[in-house]
């Protein structure tokens, strides 16, 4: 079992409104959960407490001697929440956030979800299927674990400052193993996360970055089973949290009005 404890935890602020974010990417990078959720930072100045946590494999967390896993990863991310907190989650985060608020939906005061990596809620669209398929291809045909994630950054637009040439080799040959045993969850998995968002009434907001058709389906489809609120902040690459304030501007918006 791994113990949460062991998580290496960025903090940013010390005011009593709690707010937990949880980084995407896949076991292998040096990066923190800091550098995907850099522009956030600025809301420390707002009156927040911001915990990034590095999940477990990745920064400076250890390993946990086992694939990235949803599920996994959530029970530790719950247990941050303590008596309640904003949760956001981005990419495979986004997975790693709704498996907490389906484990503690009472800790949750709202549930933001960045691109998240929930492929398989819409796969029967096409522009979804295209998608998954192109992924599919780019693990199962590259010919070395570096080639994979060089190919899947590229494909996932990954931002210079977080992935491609900033990574050392070293980095790219263990991240490149880590994304050809990713545990996605099921339709069914989230499905009945969601039903649990919906169900017990926790404000969910999906944001994605206009740069894909499958990904912008995705999130339409993870809103509406939520029952949650989909938008587009349009954005270059798979981080549309970082090009601007302007996702700051519209969390902000969304967890004000909730008073």
């Amino acid at each position: 079992m791994y113990d949460v404890n062991k998580l290496h935890i960025t903090t940013w602020g010390n005011g009593l409104v709690k707010i937990v974010l949880v980084h995407g990417g896949v076991q292998g990078t040096k990066k923190s959960g800091a550098t995907h959720f850099s522009t956030q930072e600025r809301l420390a100045k707002l009156g927040f407490s911001l915990l990034v946590p590095d999940r477990p494999g990745h920064g400076q967390s250890p390993s946990p001697n086992r694939p990235d896993d949803a599920d996994a990863d959530g029970q530790l991310i719950a247990e941050l929440l303590g008596d309640g907190a904003h949760l956001v989650g981005h990419s495979f985060g986004g997975c790693v956030a709704l498996a907490a608020a389906a484990q503690r939906p009472a800790a949750v005061k709202s549930l933001t979800l960045i691109e998240p990596g929930m492929q398989a809620l819409a796969v029967n669209r096409f522009p979804v299927l295209l998608f998954v398929l192109r992924l599919l291809a780019i693990l199962k045909l590259s010919f070395s674990p570096a080639s994979r994630i060089k190919r899947f950054s590229k494909f996932m637009h990954i931002p210079h400052e977080v992935g491609g040439s900033a990574l050392s080799k070293e980095e790219l040959v263990a991240m490149g193993n880590a994304v050809s045993v990713l545990k996605t969850p099921s339709k069914e998995t989230l499905v009945g996360q969601l039903s649990i968002v919906k169900d017990d009434g926790i404000p969910l907001l999906v944001v994605t970055g206009g740069w894909s058709k499958g990904i912008d389906i995705t999130g339409e489809m993870v809103a509406r089973t939520g029952n949650g609120k989909h938008m587009i902040i349009p954005s270059p690459h798979h981080f549309p949290q970082l090009i601007s304030d302007e996702f700051n501007e519209i969390f902000l918006q969304f967890i004000n009005g909730l008073a």
